[in-house]
């Protein structure tokens, strides 16, 4: 079927000067808190966005958002004979009541076996942070210390275990959920969830629960086009609405086409009866994705597939990406936070021409209309119904 200009109003969060290189971000992540008076978004890079009290069209200022390894971790690592060679996707989480309100964050380290820390080669541990400086309670922290190793080894070379968040649940319950490789033959990278005591701790005795994985049979879940041999679920962004528990994650590849992000449901944090959380699903008779099966993901957005009725918005941003549904705003609004590439502005990364610059990452939103009811359940819905609960505003 022939695509026709999709309707969806898309917002930058920034304004870029190709020029100067500003106004690029990776990851845009809302940070919620509890009596937050501004809208702050943290990232991949090393700076957030700030956009006062409201999120406009390109609103947001850049600041530093610094990070460093404290002496623990310094130490550790050196037991451990590897290097430290970078820090990325610094998530703050502000926990306790409206007495002990305190900052946490969790921090994506790689390391290497190589002194130098040349190439690709290394894997990724999550560790906690801790703020460098007093602030004030309702600001979030821009400076960080990491102070202790929660998820993966310094000794172990292990894939995945990246993009650590805090989530707590309306029961207060809290867990760390992140990035993991479930399988190797053949190559699966899901969402699972660490319960913790406190942000320092995970439960004793506790291990991960896996709360969504891609399926085998669903070509849009693809790494890359063409290439079945891995697929990837990540960046699982969870919040609760009307007593259910939605994840807005991505698949594919940052910075191929194929990158494109979905909404999933369940009915409580941890699904039941070693259950995963639901994909929003749609009958596939124009076979999407080359997919021969009866029904494929209904992407909330997505840049790969120019067909009709599939929320393609390839014309107006490629490859979006990494995904937050908040409830920020002057009239507290519903809008979805990701990244993407500006089609006139997404040349070739230098070392394929069939990937993106990743540096040319930029910082988008959308408004939503969300609808999610209290009946029926994520398990008794239908997927007609399901595509209803969160859509995007059309202009």
């Amino acid at each position: 079927m022939a695509h026709a200009q999709a309707n969806i109003p898309i917002y930058p969060i920034t304004q870029v000067d190709q020029t100067a290189g500003t106004g690029y971000f990776s990851d845009p992540f809302h940070v919620p808190y509890q009596y937050n008076q501004g809208i702050y978004i943290s990232g991949t890079t090393h700076k957030y966005l700030e956009c006062g009290t409201s999120l406009q069209p390109e609103c947001a200022s850049s600041n530093p958002d610094s990070y460093a390894n404290g002496p623990a971790l310094k130490q550790a690592a050196k037991d451990a004979n590897i290097t430290i060679c970078g820090a990325a996707g610094i998530h703050p989480f502000q926990s306790g009541s409206d007495d002990t309100r305190s900052w946490d964050a969790l921090v994506t380290l790689h390391v290497q076996d190589n002194p130098d820390c040349k190439g690709i080669s290394g894997w990724s541990v999550i560790v906690h942070a801790h703020p460098e400086n007093a602030s004030e309670v309702d600001t979030p922290p821009t400076s960080w210390i990491g102070d202790k190793a929660l998820i993966g080894s310094f000794s172990e070379d292990v894939d995945a275990n990246y993009d650590g968040k805090y989530f707590q649940t309306p029961a207060g319950k809290l867990y760390l959920v992140y990035q993991k490789q479930i399988s190797e033959e053949p190559k699966r990278d899901g969402v699972v969830a660490w319960p913790m005591d406190n942000p320092t701790t995970k439960t004793p005795g506790s291990n991960y629960t896996i709360l969504l994985l891609p399926d085998e049979n669903l070509n849009s879940e693809n790494y890359i086009a063409g290439n079945d041999s891995f697929k990837l679920i990540e960046t699982g962004n969870i919040r609760a609405i009307n007593g259910k528990f939605l994840m807005a994650y991505s698949v594919g590849a940052y910075n191929h086409k194929t990158y494109k992000l979905g909404i999933a449901y369940s009915d409580t944090f941890l699904p039941a009866n070693d259950q995963q959380y639901r994909k929003v699903m749609k009958n596939n008779p124009d076979h999407v994705w080359n997919s021969q099966a009866d029904k494929e993901v209904y992407y909330l957005l997505q840049a790969d597939a120019p067909h009709d009725g599939w929320h393609y918005v390839g014309d107006q941003v490629l490859a979006p990406g990494v995904p937050t549904v908040a409830k920020i705003g002057p009239n507290d609004g519903w809008v979805l936070t990701f990244a993407g590439y500006d089609p006139d502005d997404a040349p070739p990364a230098s070392d394929e021409g069939n990937k993106f610059d990743a540096g040319h990452r930029r910082p988008y939103f959308i408004k939503l209309n969300v609808t999610v009811p209290a009946n029926p359940s994520v398990k008794q819905a239908t997927d007609a119904e399901m595509q209803d609960w969160i859509t995007p505003i059309h202009g």
